[in-house]
């Protein structure tokens, strides 16, 4: 990374307000926040008045955001992927995208990007284990499950589960609403699910499998993942704590975008 990067951010939600809060504090010497970018603009003004040291600025469209970044973070949602790596593709630009269940169907830009030398970083998200499964996909992978249990306010509003007419309100025991490959589940649950598509990025396991459920009156969002492969097994169980300010968002997922950071400006390096 160069002394002083200009960063950008699009999306002012959650986890952008966070990310923004996290650059102010902790690399005002490092970072010029040049440019916001939010469809609600309320947003970027909220997340403005928060920032002591950094002074970002309205981008009045991507292509002015790009060509004044040398990288820009991707937290807005699985629709604004697409049109985030057109622009980096355009401009040569680093990206850092957090909505990764919008990459599972973008290969051909993801080659192109790699063939013009630009560095796309995915965090790990709402999940642990992700170096192991980095290592153990060299060496193949013989089986790999997701199972993903929700409390009822993380699937709130999910257009999947209202077309089956399931009223999480009424929901008096756990009850799996979901099973199949992470293309499916990202399709379906593209603001609850991004966890199944960084597993699958990092293993390339054409065979993944994914189950959601819904728990009434648990307060956590708790996902277990289970890998065989020919040199050994991972088993890994997560409990996050949702974010305050997004219940769909675990805690966690904001986190690991601060440690992809900081692991960014540092000297440092652990983990693949």
């Amino acid at each position: 990374m160069s002394k002083r990067t200009n960063l950008s951010i699009i999306g002012c939600g959650a986890i952008g307000t966070a990310t923004g809060k996290f650059l102010d504090k902790r690399f005002p010497e490092k970072v010029s926040l040049k440019y916001l970018f939010d469809t609600d603009h309320r947003k970027e003004e909220k997340l403005k008045n928060c920032l002591k040291n950094l002074k970002p600025r309205h981008a009045e469209s991507l292509s002015v955001l790009f060509k004044n970044s040398d990288l820009v973070i991707e937290t807005a949602s699985t629709k604004a992927v697409r049109p985030v790596l057109e622009k980096a593709c355009r401009y040569r630009k680093d990206i850092i995208i957090l909505s990764s269940g919008g990459l599972m169907n973008e290969t051909v830009l993801l080659n192109k990007l790699k063939k013009k030398g630009v560095k796309v970083y995915i965090p790990s998200g709402a999940v642990c284990g992700i170096d192991g499964i980095l290592a153990f996909a060299r060496e193949g992978i013989k089986k790999l499950t997701l199972l993903t249990s929700k409390p009822p306010k993380g699937l709130k509003e999910t257009a999947y589960l209202e077309r089956r007419k399931i009223d999480l309100e009424k929901l008096t025991k756990p009850l799996l609403v979901f099973k199949g490959p992470p293309q499916k589940a990202v399709k379906y649950f593209p603001k609850n699910i991004n966890v199944s598509s960084i597993l699958f990025l990092a293993s390339q396991f054409k065979k993944m499998t994914v189950a959601i459920k819904v728990v009434p009156g648990q307060s956590k969002n708790i996902h277990e993942i289970i890998l065989e492969s020919s040199i050994g097994k991972i088993e890994v169980k997560v409990e996050n704590l949702p974010s305050k300010k997004n219940p769909k968002t675990s805690a966690l997922a904001i986190a690991s975008v601060k440690a992809l950071i900081a692991k960014l400006f540092s000297s440092l390096k652990i983990g693949t």
